[in-house]
């Protein structure tokens, strides 16, 4: 009885591990099936993979030509614009300025004075090209070295009077032209703006020569001469992107004695005269600023408006043609000018 009872354990164990392995072997099929193949070593990933991740073709490494960066300089860029500017003149004998002159009581008020205020603005136009020959080389710090060219010209009708011991001169009209020239070396320093599709700023300095004469009629009856400067001149610039198409631009610089009676051109002397009528001898110095906006219309071409200052003072010494100069005064000469204009840029 030992002996067939001991013959059956085996017999009925392994029965139960069969049906087990039976049950189990759907299971491990079914996960098998499921998990995904490993990656061994240096095993490259198939090609529909890198498409979907990164656009890509195989063998660009996952890399994508960026798009052009908004406000990228340019080679050169030319702007022709209309003006509208409006001139504010004063004169007054042994003061250091128009204002102090003016708050005195009307008993020293002696000598005679000049003011001419523009009465309408003088229109005209304006041409500017920047050349920058570099621009174009990112790797190079010389990038931002370029040149700026201006001219201007407006005209205009406007009423003077003159101001002396005998009373007011009746108000007269005299026609007169407004010119300026610049030319000034510039260097660029060019920032990023942005990250989804970057845009370009940049702060410069500016530096060079300008000129600004503005010429009245010669005649008889008219008691005002004009000026004519030439001087040297220096910048700070910046362009700031708002949008995509709208970049805000400031400028302020110094306009180094800026001297009148100067002139480029020859003239016999007369230009002395815009000296001697107050003095022996003149000081000068003067400021320039300017606040606009610039943006894109369609390809090349773009716009700009811009409201520009130039300020000048002269302080005169020694004894004048004219009645109480005899110790010299003072004169100031301001230029408010719009500019609206249409940009090409290559």
């Amino acid at each position: 009885m030992t002996t067939t009872r001991s013959a059956r354990v085996p017999s009925g164990l392994l029965r139960t591990l069969a049906l087990v392995g039976a049950l189990a072997a759907p299971a491990a099929a079914a996960s098998d099936a499921l998990k995904p193949p490993a990656f061994h070593g240096t095993r490259e990933a198939p090609a529909w993979l890198s498409l979907r991740l990164g656009g890509a073709t195989p063998g660009s490494h996952g890399k994508s030509k960026a798009e052009p960066e908004v406000g990228e300089p340019t080679w050169v860029r030319l702007n022709l614009s209309l003006t509208a500017t409006w001139r504010r003149y004063c004169a007054r004998p042994g003061v250091e300025s128009c204002g102090e002159y003016d708050r005195l009581p009307e008993e020293d008020q002696l000598g005679d004075t000049s003011d001419f205020t523009s009465s309408y603005p003088y229109l005209g136009l304006a041409l500017e090209a920047e050349v920058l020959p570099l621009a174009r080389n990112t790797s190079s710090v010389l990038r931002g070295l370029g040149l700026k060219l201006g001219a201007q010209r407006a005209f205009s009708s406007s009423d003077v009077t003159l101001t002396g011991d005998g009373g007011q001169t009746p108000v007269r009209e005299v026609s007169a032209t407004d010119t300026a020239f610049t030319a000034q070396a510039l260097y660029r320093f060019y920032f990023r703006f942005g990250t989804t599709r970057p845009q370009q700023g940049y702060v410069g300095a500016r530096a060079g020569i300008q000129t600004r004469a503005f010429d009245v009629e010669t005649s008889a009856d008219n008691p005002l001469s004009g000026t004519h400067r030439v001087f040297p001149s220096v910048a700070l610039d910046l362009s700031v992107p708002l949008f995509a198409s709208v970049r805000l631009g400031a400028s302020g610089g110094l306009l180094l004695s800026p001297k009148p009676g100067h002139s480029p051109d020859a003239d016999g002397g007369r230009r002395a005269l815009e000296v001697r009528d107050f003095g022996t001898s003149v000081s000068s110095f003067g400021w320039s600023a300017e606040l606009g906006v610039t943006g894109d219309i369609w390809g090349p071409f773009g716009y700009d408006v811009a409201w520009r200052l130039a300020h000048f003072k002269d302080r005169f010494s020694g004894a004048g043609t004219l009645t109480g100069w005899d110790d010299g005064g003072a004169a100031e000469e301001t230029y408010s000018s719009l500019h609206v204009g249409v940009i090409a840029t290559y």
